[in-house]
């Protein structure tokens, strides 16, 4: 998931109309933003299918540190307190923390049974409801659930910025759903992170700017 990591931002922000946009903005996008950096380092590992450019033919081997619901939300308290003392907020840490698991409760419905529970231990249970087996069902649901959430929590002078951003967002990421390539352009790990990395960097300043 991607853009729909977003819904969870407008709800949030809606919730505390008070708190500043980014550091909601980056806490949505904060597991997807350390697994590119673990990936990177060795610490995290992902295979991509070279000949299939769908999300669906990604393997995640090993990513207990940014996507297990125990130790990867136990990890993300440190940034969540360092927001809290850079902000002068424990309420604003607290929303970072809550934004950063919302991201695994969201990627549950969408990954292929591998999302791990606790992030430790030789036989931990992993998780995923698989709807990106389902492609084009997947990109179509996940805009949808996006642009209602918005519609629901924007204010109407928001409309176009948020919605038609996220639309743009989101069909940077067809070909994952579509395949109109025949063969993967991310087709390494190290590819496949940076792409990410810089795909969630350009989310969390559309976001913040367009929620204005």
């Amino acid at each position: 998931m991607y853009i729909g990591h977003y819904a969870a931002a407008a709800v949030l922000v809606t919730l505390v109309p008070a708190s500043p946009v980014t550091p909601i903005a980056i806490g949505v996008a904060w597991p997807d933003l350390v697994w590119p950096v673990l990936v990177l380092m060795g610490r995290e590992r992902v295979t991509v299918g070279r000949s299939d450019p769908l999300q669906r033919s990604i393997r995640f081997d090993s990513y207990p540190f940014s996507h297990s619901l125990v130790l990867g939300n136990l990890f993300t308290l440190v940034p969540a307190a360092i927001v809290a003392l850079l902000y002068d907020s424990i309420l604003l840490g607290l929303l970072f923390w809550v934004a950063a698991i919302s991201h695994w409760i969201l990627d549950l419905v969408v990954h292929m049974h591998d999302l791990p529970i606790l992030g430790f231990g030789g036989n931990d249970r992993k998780l995923g409801f698989g709807l990106w087996q389902y492609p084009k069902t997947a990109f179509a649901t996940e805009y949808i659930f996006f642009a209602i959430v918005v519609l629901l929590t924007a204010q109407p002078t928001a409309y176009v910025g948020v919605l038609g951003g996220g639309l743009f967002l989101h069909f940077l990421n067809a070909n994952s759903f579509f395949g109109f390539s025949r063969h993967n352009p991310f087709s390494t790990p190290t590819r496949l992170a940076l792409i990410t990395f810089v795909g969630y960097i350009g989310a969390i300043a559309w976001f913040t700017l367009a929620w204005q």
